[in-house]
C-alpha cells in the first residue's frame, strides 16, 4: 500500500505542478466520441472570495482556450478495444485543441469509464504525535489498511484519502 500511496502523491504531485503553470487538458474517452478540453488557470492570486469554499481549498478560476471532439475509434461499450485507433482517435482531439489553444500541454486528466470500474473503501487507524496530519501520517496509516483482492489484469487507477 505503501508504494500505491508514493505513486498517487506523485501523481498528485504532478498535477499540481501543471496547474502552477497555468494550463491543464481534461480529455474525455468515450464510446461514440472523445473530446478534449485545454484550460488556462488564472491562479490563485484572482480568487473570487465570494465563493466560499473554493477559495480556501486553493481552486482558481480558469477559461476554457482549447477545445475539440473526433469520432470514437477502437472504443466499444466503454472498453478501449483497439488500442492503436483509440490512441490515434485521442491525438487527434488533443492537437487540434492545442492547435485551437496555441499551447502545447504538458498533462492530461484523462476521463474514460473502463471495464467494469470498482470502489473501494479501505479505513485505517494510527496514533497521532502531534495535532497536525503530516504526509507520513497519511503514508503509514495508508499502509496500514487492509486492501481487498483486486482481481486478476486488475490494477488501482487512483487512491485518495477522503476523510481523516
Amino acid at each position: 500500500m505503501t508504494d500505491l500511496y508514493t505513486s498517487q502523491r506523485a501523481m498528485r504531485n504532478m498535477r499540481r505542478a501543471a496547474m502552477q503553470r497555468g494550463v491543464i487538458a481534461i480529455l474525455d474517452v468515450g464510446t461514440s466520441k472523445i473530446a478534449c478540453l485545454i484550460l488556462r488557470f488564472d491562479g490563485p492570486d484572482r480568487l473570487r472570495e465570494q465563493d466560499g469554499v473554493g477559495p480556501m481549498a486553493g481552486q482558481s478560476q480558469f477559461r476554457v482556450i482549447g477545445a475539440a471532439t473526433t469520432r470514437s475509434r477502437g472504443v466499444r461499450f466503454g472498453e478501449i478495444a483497439v488500442m492503436n485507433e483509440t490512441e490515434r482517435a485521442i491525438r487527434t482531439a488533443v492537437q487540434a485543441a492545442q492547435k485551437m489553444a496555441n499551447v502545447r500541454v504538458d498533462h492530461v486528466i484523462a476521463c474514460f469509464s473502463g471495464a467494469e470500474p470498482r470502489s473501494y473503501g479501505l479505513a485505517g487507524e494510527l496514533d497521532l504525535q502531534d495535532s497536525v496530519v503530516t504526509e507520513q501520517d497519511v503514508s503509514r496509516v495508508l499502509a496500514a489498511c487492509d486492501v481487498p483482492d483486486l482481481g486478476h489484469g486488475r490494477e488501482v487507477l487512483h487512491a485518495q484519502p477522503v476523510n481523516f
